[in-house]
């Protein structure tokens, strides 16, 4: 395939989606004929290995990868081994695609502008994309990631600290819901995952960050329109991990100013004893809606409602 095939792999993947999505079942490609077309599509549209080894991505590599990211989502879905393969060989296989679309993926978009949050602001469905994959990975098929690299899953945790800094919903709303799949999975249940070990080190390495980052977006950094999902993000993290919330939040909340000047100590105090003591979603979504109108200094106004 070369670059001048763009317009034909884009109705390719549509039809191969659109396909899956309807009917998986009626739509059996033999498994490794799967992995290989999707593998030299990525290369063709997205990126492919150069001389050192570091991705060389194509011109319109932003505009080719969500349709990718969407293919691979389906395949991680719907495959199951070929006759001579087992569950674990195909996963190991499934997991090195994953790993390399979320490696490339951080890769172009770390090279798009200065920033990370810069430039999942420009390419806002980039982002969504991988993190809707990622999600389904985890809600599906959570053991592949026993099969992707500390590191590889650690630059994704990375690339969602800055997306929740992001105040534009394309980018926060995937990444709450990856990493309120992520939280819940890290916890230690009486049924683990293979990769609840990995999940479990990530959590104790990242929390602190998606923290600080989820109590910045209610502080006031976002609009009040993204307080449901910070609030669903939040409240996963209480309930699934109350003692280091608790610990962390108190560290955080102490700093003067955190997360806004208007929330005094006395209702950082009261904000904080009322979510961890609430074991109703509800309930935790009107706290945090309390609070973020004190950090908005928004009480008594029609804006408070």
């Amino acid at each position: 395939m070369s670059q001048p095939d763009d317009t034909l792999l884009e109705c390719m993947l549509a039809t191969v989606n659109s396909a899956v999505r309807r009917s998986p079942h009626a739509f059996a490609l033999p498994f490794a004929d799967s992995v290989a077309f999707v593998g030299r599509t990525w290369s063709v549209a997205v990126a492919r290995p150069g001389a050192d080894f570091a991705p060389v991505f194509s011109a319109r590599w932003a505009d080719q990868c969500p349709a990718l990211l969407q293919s691979i989502s389906q395949l991680a879905t719907v495959a199951v081994p070929d006759a001579e393969s087992t569950s674990d060989a195909t996963d190991r296989v499934l997991g090195s695609v994953l790993a390399r679309a979320i490696d490339d993926v951080c890769a172009g978009l770390a090279h798009e502008a200065a920033t990370l949050p810069v430039a999942i602001e420009q390419q806002p469905i980039v982002s969504e994309y991988v993190f809707d994959l990622c999600t389904r990975v985890l809600q599906t098929r959570p053991a592949l990631l026993a099969h992707v690299e500390h590191a590889t899953v650690a630059r994704l945790c990375t690339l969602s600290v800055h997306a929740l800094a992001v105040p534009n919903r394309l980018a926060l709303k995937p990444t709450a819901y990856f990493l309120t799949a992520l939280i819940r999975l890290s916890a230690t249940t009486a049924r683990p995952s293979p990769a609840t070990p990995l999940l479990a080190s990530l959590w104790s390495e990242f929390g602190p960050e998606w923290l600080r980052a989820t109590l910045q977006g209610i502080g006031g950094a976002h609009p009040r329109s993204l307080l449901p999902n910070l609030a669903e993000l939040l409240f996963a993290m209480v309930r699934h991990h109350l003692q280091s919330v608790k610990l962390w939040m108190a560290e955080l909340l102490a700093q003067p100013a955190f997360p806004s000047p208007h929330a005094d100590d006395a209702a950082k105090r009261q904000f904080v004893q009322h979510l961890l003591a609430t074991r109703s979603f509800v309930r935790a979504k009107a706290i945090v809606n309390e609070f973020s109108v004190c950090c908005r200094n928004l009480q008594g106004t029609a804006y408070a409602a």
